[in-house]
């Protein structure tokens, strides 16, 4: 509840501030923030100081204290699309499925007319990507000390990817670090985009989405409203940065470039991204012209392949050779502590060498193989857990897919509208590709996104011992009463 109640207050803050936007835009909706701000703050005050900290805290309390923050956050997120009008009471699934897209960083979106929808509120739309990016319980650690609990469990939970990396020794002053990189990356984003021509509220809106690899756009052609490479290669840098660990970023600030060299992780993800553009490029040889093959293939490479979901044009065109490179990088994501959704870079190239190790031990029964990354050597327990969650989150998608064709979804739709959900992409392949949005989907069927999207940013493991926490809790209470009754 304390976790909770420190989210709801960040969101709160942000809901403020886009009714502040609301205001100097003159273009409506104000109110309608403002109340959901008051509805979220006074939610988050009675949350934090009206509980107490566990004195059996542990990893498992923790996870299940992440994620049921982000449940409550979701929640109150979908207040300002509705008490603004820009989605009717009637339609609250659809408000949910906005906010859920906006804090998990997935960027699908079930808006259709753009220019109705007030700035504030556009405004508000993206600043939940960037607060969902580093992560509202990393922001709490860093700005609230008095949340008592673990808190580099907290932040292991929350962070996206198989570890959690202590830059200093405190916690505290470790969150701080990511999220003050994280503003400087935002801060000298809105600064180029500004030099280069973009409005304020362009830039500013699209860098928050870039870092965060959110791809929320207040335009609905998304990149491709600005119809400039310019600004597409300024994007692609900062999607690049993106899908990147900020722990490195900040290694690297420290001991110098050299830092990224000794992370076998980073000449993975490189080299992934850049692979696909090349053969995306020869996919697309005879398609599209030289110049428009160049642009769109290393736009999208780097699109996908950070998982941020910015368009520039419509792939869904594309030949469907290039629609499995994009599902791939959907499925990869970026690196392990980024802002990316997926399975991570660094848990592929724990399932390469684990198969490569096995094949090796077929041949050499008795030999001992260890499994290594760069110089670090990966523990068998640790290279099973990954190679169980891929495993899982492969038949997870496969799950989600068979669900929304027994929906009545087409199977391309289906199927990739359930791995860019659980990936936390935003654009899907044949219906629900970049030029359209997830009304494609029947509404039981957005359902089922929504909940993938919320596996995907919370990762599975975190939401499954949130299930685990939260019974045992319940467990623990019965106990307390059965033994209040029998004294």
């Amino acid at each position: 509840m304390r976790v909770a109640g420190a989210g709801l207050l960040a969101a709160a803050i942000a809901m403020i501030l886009s009714a502040a936007v609301a205001v100097l835009d003159g273009g409506g909706g104000a109110r309608g923030l403002l109340l959901s701000a008051l509805l979220t703050g006074l939610a988050g005050v009675v949350l934090f100081f009206g509980s107490r900290v566990s004195a059996t805290a542990d990893s498992a309390l923790a996870f299940a204290s992440v994620a049921w923050s982000w449940l409550a956050v979701s929640l109150a997120g979908s207040l300002p699309f509705l008490l603004t009008g820009v989605i009717p009471w009637g339609q609250f699934d659809n408000a949910l499925f906005e906010s859920i897209s906006g804090f998990t960083c997935s960027g699908s979106t079930i808006l259709v007319n753009f220019d109705a929808v007030p700035q504030g509120v556009l405004f508000y739309r993206s600043l939940t990507q960037w607060l969902g990016g580093m992560g509202l319980v990393v922001l709490a650690v860093a700005v609230l000390p008095a949340l008592g609990i673990g808190g580099l469990d907290l932040i292991a939970s929350e962070a996206p990817g198989p570890t959690a990396d202590r830059l200093t020794l405190r916690v505290r002053d470790t969150a701080r670090q990511l999220w003050l990189l994280y503003g400087a990356m935002t801060g000298a984003l809105t600064l180029v985009l500004l030099t280069i021509g973009m409005s304020a509220f362009d830039a500013v809106t699209h860098a928050f989405t870039t870092i965060s690899t959110g791809g929320f756009s207040p335009h609905a052609e998304s990149i491709a409203y600005f119809d400039s490479f310019t600004i597409e290669l300024i994007l692609m840098v900062g999607m690049l940065l993106s899908g990147a660990s900020f722990s490195i970023h900040w290694h690297a600030l420290r001991q110098g470039i050299g830092a990224y060299r000794r992370v076998s992780e980073v000449r993975w993800y490189l080299s992934l991204v850049f692979g696909a553009f090349g053969m995306l490029v020869w996919v697309n040889l005879g398609e599209l012209g030289w110049l428009q093959n160049l642009r769109e293939s290393l736009f999208y490479a780097v699109s996908l392949g950070s998982n941020t979901g910015f368009g520039n044009s419509d792939f869904v065109l594309w030949m469907p050779a290039a629609h499995l490179l994009l599902l791939v990088l959907m499925l990869v994501g970026g690196m392990s502590g980024s802002t990316a959704g997926g399975m991570k870079v660094l848990r592929l190239q724990v399932v390469f060498k684990y198969s490569f190790r096995e094949l090796m031990r077929a041949r050499h029964p008795n030999s001992v193989i260890p499994i290594r990354l760069g110089r670090t050597t990966i523990e068998e327990q640790i290279a099973a857990k990954v190679v169980g969650f891929v495993l899982l989150y492969l038949g997870l998608i496969l799950a989600g897919g068979v669900i929304l064709s027994g929906l009545g979804v087409d199977p391309v739709t289906a199927f990739s509208g359930s791995a860019s959900a659980l990936g936390n992409v935003g654009p899907a392949l044949g219906e629900a590709g970049p030029t359209s949005n997830f009304l494609v989907f029947p509404r039981a069927g957005r359902i089922v996104l929504m909940a993938m999207m919320a596996l995907g940013r919370l990762e599975l493991f975190p939401a499954m011992l949130m299930l685990v926490a939260s019974l045992r809790g319940i467990d623990r209470s019965r106990l307390r009463r059965d033994r209040e009754r029998s004294q």
